[in-house]
Order: structure tokens, then C-alpha cells, then sequence
């Protein structure tokens, strides 16, 4: 049966080949758009995992609307359960952009509190930030590569030099592109006076952090919480429809592919219809021409998707390449993706094979023979 299919297969180059590009087409979307969104929700994976232990107090305006004080933190802190608070500043990195995920940030912090806030990511280089240190900064492993500096280098922040005294392992997290200095410094650069854009609070050992996110609302006035679980379960909804958009766009590219395979199974049905008169004369059976029919439009999903896949690996690999010079890292192929992409151009190709197949089954002996 398999040498049999190959045959057909064969016969039709031109229209196989064609048909096998159009599902590798779509397949390669699949795999650039859906290494994107891989992407996006492993930075987002690692870098909760990196701060999961800490409460976001906001100011009762909005998050990240800059509408809480320094002064706010003394308060958190006073909340029974709270073994620590501090404030942050978050704030683009180069001037004019915007906060973005995965765009490059600011991040003032309490120099004493350096170790807290980076200590899940190593110092590859250097040191962390002390008490004491005036226009210095921790940088992320993307900003040095981004930027092609190091220990003992200098970085322009808001016209203003910073010295690196510290450089980050990789960590694919939002860490990779930031660029830490003294809180009171980034408070004064970007005018914010004595606002942070958050505080963050860390529970005592043992206390539960959902609960005392409720209790540092209900105490210190002004102030909204984001409690670990609040915050992945927002970032996971505003994930999910980035993956949709994205996927979307790509699995459409694929369903396109798989009505090629329709379109050019029907016309082989059409043009074999003596043949399969020929073989049902012979004894052959409809599952038989079912398998055969079908099997022809799987094997061309088969290898449209490794046509896709491997288009779309090489794709992938020189654009993360190109990237890697301004310490950007924005696809990310994993197995899940892979086996996804293949099983999904496997099923498209059978799927699309079906109606032609039961055309092919349902015509009867002696008018297939008939047919000129």
C-alpha cells in the first residue's frame, strides 16, 4: 500500500510539490508565530518565578502610575505579617520609550535592598549595589551585549552617566534588560520627586501572601494590592490572548495550506476515477481506497510540516542570531512546539484528504470503468 502511495505521489510531481509548499507555508507561520508567543511565556514564566514571593502595593490610582510615596513603605511595613517593604522605580531606559514587556527598564531601588530585589539572578561581574553609591548601576545581561559595555564602562540614563559596577547572569527574564541604580538617584533623573511606581512587600516565613495582600489594603490608606497569585493570573490572561492573535493568524495560514491538499486530492480522484473502477473490479475493498486516498494527503501533510518546520527553524535561528548583537531574544522553539506543529500538519493533510477519499469509496465499479 505505502509503495503504492509514494507512486501516486510521484506521478503528480508538479501538483504534489505545490501542495507540499502550500502546507509548509503555513506550518512555517505556525512555527515563527508560535515560537514568538513560546517566547514571550517563558520570560514571563522565569521572571514570575524570580519575584513570586512578592506583594506589588500600588498607589490607589492605577498600577504603575507613580502615585505612591516613599513614605508608604514604613506603613507596609507596620502590617503584621510583612517582614520587609521597600519602594521601586520603574521607568524606561531610553528616552521616549515606553514601559513594554521586554523592552529595556530603569529600575531604582534602595541600594541596601540591592541583594533582595537581584539576588535570585547571580553577578556574573562586578558587585551589586551598595549603600552609599551615587550614579553607579547593576546592568542585565541584554543591555550589555545591547549596549557593548561592561565593568568599569559608562551608560547615559536620562542625560546623565551611570558607571557599571555590576554585570547579570542570563536569566530570560525581564531582569536581562534592566539596568538598576540608587532609588533616590532615579527619583531624581526622572523628576518623580519622592514617588515610586510601586513598594514591594515580602511576607514573613510562613505567611500566606494572598491573605496579606488583603491585609495591607485594608490597612495602610491609598494603596491597592497585586498579590502573587493576582499577578500571574493577569499576566497569563494578557498572555493568552497574545497567543491567540498570534497563533490565529498562523493556524489560518495552515488551514489555507490543508485546502490545497483538498483541492489537489479531489482533481486526483477525478483523474483516477478508471483506475479506482479498475481495483474495485479487482476486489479491492472501499477501506482500501479509503487508506490509499487518505494516506496520500497525510504523507503530504507529513512533509509539508517538515518543510515548514525546517524553513521556519532557519528562520528563527538567523533572526535570534541577528538579535543576539543588540541582546534581544525573541523566539523560542520548544519541543511542545514542534510536536504541535507536526501533529497539527499531520491531522490538516488527513482531515483534507477525507472528503476526496469518500468520493473515491463511494463510486460504483461499473460507472467508474465507464468514465473516459
Amino acid at each position: 500500500m505505502f509503495d503504492i502511495i509514494l507512486r501516486n505521489l510521484s506521478q503528480r510531481k508538479i501538483r504534489t510539490a505545490l501542495t507540499i509548499f502550500g502546507i509548509g507555508l503555513g506550518i512555517f507561520a505556525v512555527i515563527v508565530m508560535g515560537s514568538m508567543s513560546e517566547n514571550f511565556n517563558q520570560t514571563f514564566e522565569t521572571s514570575f518565578a524570580l519575584t513570586a514571593d512578592k506583594i506589588r502595593v500600588f498607589g490607589s490610582s492605577g498600577v504603575f502610575g507613580g502615585s505612591v510615596t516613599t513614605s508608604k513603605a514604613a506603613e507596609v511595613r507596620k502590617v503584621p505579617g510583612v517582614h520587609d517593604a521597600y519602594g521601586l522605580l520603574m521607568a524606561p531606559l531610553e528616552e521616549g520609550g515606553g514601559m513594554s514587556f521586554g523592552g529595556n527598564q530603569v529600575i531604582g531601588l534602595p541600594p541596601e535592598k540591592s541583594h533582595t530585589v537581584l539576588g535570585p539572578v547571580q553577578v556574573k561581574e562586578g558587585r551589586d549595589l551598595m549603600r552609599g553609591d551615587r550614579y553607579v548601576t547593576v546592568i542585565g545581561s541584554s543591555i550589555a551585549t545591547q549596549y557593548d559595555i561592561g565593568v568599569g564602562d559608562r551608560i547615559e540614563i536620562q542625560d546623565k552617566y551611570f558607571t557599571v559596577v555590576g554585570e547579570l547572569e542570563y536569566t530570560g527574564s525581564f531582569f536581562d534588560a534592566s539596568a538598576a541604580i540608587p532609588l533616590d538617584i532615579a527619583q531624581d533623573v526622572y523628576d518623580m520627586g519622592n514617588m515610586v511606581s510601586m513598594i514591594f512587600a515580602i511576607p514573613g516565613e510562613g505567611v500566606d501572601g494572598d491573605l496579606l495582600a488583603k491585609r495591607i489594603k485594608l490597612s495602610v490608606d491609598g494603596v491597592d494590592t497585586l498579590s502573587p497569585s493576582e499577578l500571574e493570573e493577569e499576566a497569563k490572561q494578557g498572555l493568552m490572548i497574545f497567543s491567540v492573535i498570534t497563533v490565529s493568524a498562523a493556524v489560518l495560514a495552515a488551514i489555507i495550506g490543508g485546502l490545497s491538499v483538498m483541492n489537489t486530492m479531489l482533481m486526483s480522484v477525478m483523474e483516477r476515477t478508471k483506475e479506482f473502477g479498475i481495483l474495485k473490479a479487482m476486489g479491492a475493498e472501499r477501506r482500501d481506497i479509503l487508506l490509499m486516498t487518505v494516506g496520500e494527503a497525510a504523507i503530504m501533510g507529513l512533509l509539508g510540516g517538515l518543510l515548514g518546520l525546517a524553513c521556519g527553524w532557519g528562520a528563527v535561528f538567523g533572526i535570534n542570531l541577528w538579535l543576539a548583537e543588540k541582546g534581544i531574544v525573541l523566539f523560542l522553539i520548544t519541543p511542545r512546539l514542534v510536536a504541535i506543529a507536526m501533529l497539527f500538519a499531520i491531522l490538516l493533510g488527513t482531515l483534507s484528504g477525507i472528503y476526496p477519499a469518500l468520493r473515491a469509496t463511494g463510486m460504483s465499479p461499473m460507472e467508474a470503468l465507464r468514465y473516459e
